[in-house]
């Protein structure tokens, strides 16, 4: 069970992250963040001063609902004294997942016959493979 911190979770290195997927969602950059701040008891304001970003972005990301640019997550690591991959492994990834759909399809114009299909889940083994089979019948 996670050790509690000021009613949050404390970020322990791979703990609830599905190490399959090298990606992380918000949520877990949130978690390591506020970890990261905590340990230098630091609060919103002081990372803000610290990393030269406002305050009203930290708490952005602090409460998962942005993440930031290559830009900020390097003031922001280098003010908390770590690499950014630590506080976001694989950011551009994440980046990309957080702009594309899990699952789209699209009209060919012109050919009614077919569409694209695009896929971006993980899947069970067997139920990627029956993908593969229906693709290439």
């Amino acid at each position: 069970m996670a050790e509690r911190i000021s009613g949050r979770s404390e970020y322990k290195a791979n703990a609830d992250v599905d190490l399959s997927v090298k990606t992380i969602r918000k949520a877990e950059f949130a978690k390591r963040l506020y970890s990261l701040m905590m340990k230098k008891n630091w609060n919103q304001s002081d990372l803000a001063r610290a990393s030269g970003l406002g305050r009203d972005s930290i708490s952005q990301y602090i409460r998962a609902n942005n993440i930031p640019s290559p830009l900020n997550l390097k003031k922001m690591a280098d003010a908390l004294g770590v690499e950014p991959v630590e506080l976001y492994p694989n950011y551009e990834a994440a980046a990309i997942e957080e702009e594309t759909p899990a699952l789209s399809f699209r009209q060919m114009p012109g050919d009614d016959e077919y569409m694209w299909v695009r896929i971006n889940k993980k899947l069970p083994k067997a139920v990627a493979t029956q993908i593969m089979v229906l693709m290439n019948e």
